[in-house]
């Protein structure tokens, strides 16, 4: 093999691990519940948390992070008291029929579930009628592929 033919082997196997690497990254962060925050921590703190990746959880090919060992022993035992409704979806665009990826600075605990928003007015909104807007967003739910992006205004 000559110099040349050796060059392009290596900018080949460069730009596949390259791409392998850039696609596991986006793969993971694709999986990312609720943008990595620690959903026990808006039960047990109050407050959302970053959640750490040593501290991490697969459930439903979603991943989860956890500020702590104890965060997530808690969500290991009892996945469905600290799961946020919708997914990563947020809940007062689902019930308009739209689709918005959820700040996890945005949440409410309602009746011991936790939503999150797109924006700070989301929780308002949410306490002027929180059965209405849960119905319209859990009929809405199992479609949110097909619902079109919220317009910008």
């Amino acid at each position: 093999m000559n110099r040349r033919d050796a060059l392009a082997v290596l900018i080949g196997l460069s730009a596949a691990l390259s791409f392998a690497f850039d696609t596991s990254a986006h793969g993971e962060e694709d999986r990312l519940a609720i943008k990595g925050y620690d959903p026990v921590a808006y039960f047990t703190e109050a407050k959302p948390m970053i959640g750490d990746p040593q501290y991490q959880y697969e459930l439903d090919g979603a991943l989860y992070r956890f500020a702590s060992t104890r965060h997530l022993d808690l969500f290991k035992a009892d996945p469905d008291r600290y799961l946020p409704q919708h997914q990563n979806w947020c809940t007062a665009a689902l019930s308009r029929g739209y689709r918005v990826v959820a700040d996890p600075n945005n949440w409410v605990i309602h009746e011991g579930r936790l939503y999150v928003f797109g924006g700070p007015a989301g929780p308002g909104k949410f306490a002027a009628d929180p059965v209405a807007m849960v119905g319209n967003a859990d009929a809405n739910y199992p479609r949110v592929s097909e619902l079109p992006e919220l317009p910008r205004q």
